[in-house]
């Protein structure tokens, strides 16, 4: 220990009086003397350094104790100290440059009896590589939080409008306009169409015709557990239940205050939430679990269903009183089937999106395939004419055109009448045996693709969960 730090250490146990001084203190003060991280320099009121640690005195040309004695300002040129000194305030956190490095200065007053006596000065980091490494750290982490920011926002805002909707016959058309005059009222509205037909693509557009600035909150009511679906509704106080959020979670509907809410694939939710679902519909109110206040809210609710919920109602799974609230104002989407015209503009469009995906130059159909295409039912409608693309244009080499022979059998062999044609080949089983090969063939590919991750291979296939879990079980996937 130098003679600096023995004077230094008597005086602590000068003040310290008959207090034994416990070794792990004595080591710290040891320590802080000797602090490889920090420099430590101490003065009086005057300027005149008591005590300068032995790295900053060789940092400096000096030998060892020689900045005893000197004015701080003969050592250590342009330093903060002085400034402290005469204000009495202290400076914390300030860069400082000298010698060509920068580092980390605080200078603190001392003072005894309300005068000032002093001054230390602390240079923290020997360099400010450390400090870099964390302001570049911080920058990652602001971008990180900026992007799930607006992740979170453009979930939450709608994204499709009228103009995006595709087709030109008179029935797509017509859907269309009632669904822009339903946009304009202010009342619930409840969307029926097959799966495939784009219910939340009118629900987005019914949303973003007068309300785009609004909150879009989309709820798929088939993928939330039984078990959660209150408190993801309606949400919850802190404390309401083991492993809820310290601060609580507003619900679904205070999320969509102002805004809409929509309720796809509403069948499938319990007759339990039925009846919370359609009080909070009727008064536009909820209550939080765990508390006992209630929250007045603005909302428009938008449901949509491929089943007839009026079959559901006679059946006893659907309450009645919630359907004839939730469709108070109808869209019904009209099938492929049932707009054929509409099946080429269809076509033309995704295999444009398909070639820029696949990175592919394919020129189009040929007269045959084309005329197959438009003649095939489309059972899952556009959503499976977008996976018949797909898979065909695996087949096709780049720059041609998709010929009938490259078209997935269910198409190939399918007429008008919605029955295989008749042919010799140990191909021909009927359409529900290939819609069911095919199907599973595609879950079977979701999941080698998401390495087995359901989750993701459900979001893939745009497919609820729950109903992925049911078909790897019917056709034992493992």
């Amino acid at each position: 220990m130098t003679k600096d730090e023995k004077r230094l250490l008597s005086s602590f146990f000068e003040i310290l009086g008959n207090y034994r001084l416990d070794p792990i203190i004595g080591r710290a003060l040891r320590f802080l003397f000797r602090n490889p991280y920090e420099s430590i320099t101490i003065v009086d009121k005057d300027g005149i350094v008591h005590f300068m640690d032995k790295s900053s005195e060789e940092f400096f040309g000096l030998k060892q104790g020689e900045a005893a004695g000197i004015h701080i300002a003969n050592v250590e040129p342009n330093t903060n100290i002085p400034l402290t000194l005469s204000s009495g305030k202290p400076q914390i956190g300030k860069i400082w440059d000298v010698k060509g490095m920068r580092r980390i200065i605080s200078v603190y007053p001392l003072k005894y009896d309300g005068e000032l006596i002093g001054a230390v000065g602390k240079q923290i980091f020997h360099s400010l590589d450390a400090i870099d490494r964390i302001n570049h750290q911080i920058q990652r982490l602001n971008k990180e939080i900026n992007y799930l920011k607006q992740k979170e926002k453009d979930a939450q805002s709608s994204v499709y409008r009228f103009d995006t909707i595709l087709g030109t016959s008179e029935a797509i058309r017509e859907t269309v306009e009632i669904a822009k005059k339903i946009a304009t009222l202010d009342t619930d509205v409840l969307i029926v169409g097959e799966s495939g037909t784009g219910k939340e693509l009118f629900a987005h557009s019914i949303h973003g015709f007068m309300n785009a600035d609004k909150a879009f909150i989309k709820v798929n009511c088939s993928a939330i557990p039984f078990d959660l679906a209150e408190s993801q509704f309606f949400g919850y106080e802190k404390g309401a239940f083991t492993g809820a959020n310290q601060y609580g979670k507003p619900g679904t509907f205070e999320a969509a205050e102002g805004g809409t809410v929509f309720l796809d694939e509403i069948s499938s939710l319990p007759l339990s939430i039925q009846a919370k679902l359609l009080r909070v519909l009727q008064e536009r109110e909820v209550t939080r679990l765990g508390s006992t206040k209630i929250k007045k809210l603005k909302f428009r609710s938008i449901a949509a269903t491929n089943i007839d919920l009026r079959t559901l109602v006679k059946e006893g799974k659907f309450r009645q009183d919630l359907y004839y609230r939730v469709a108070k104002a109808m869209v019904i989407i009209p099938p492929l089937r049932e707009r054929r015209e509409d099946i080429p503009v269809y076509l033309n469009y995704f295999l444009k999106k398909i070639n820029q995906s696949f990175k592919t130059n394919i020129k189009g159909f040929s007269d045959k395939s084309l005329e197959a295409l438009t003649e095939y039912d489309w059972p899952g409608n556009v959503r499976e004419l977008i996976n018949v693309l797909e898979q065909t244009a695996i087949k096709v080499f780049d720059k041609d055109r998709i010929t009938v022979e490259k078209l997935p059998d269910e198409v190939r062999f399918f007429n008008r009448i919605g029955t295989p044609e008749r042919i010799e080949t140990p191909l021909a089983m009927n359409i529900e045996q290939r819609l069911t090969t095919a199907e599973k063939d595609m879950i079977v590919a979701a999941l080698k693709k998401t390495g087995g991750n359901r989750l993701k291979a459900a979001r893939l296939l745009e497919m609820p969960r729950s109903t992925l879990y049911k078909k790897l079980k019917d056709y034992n996937i493992s």
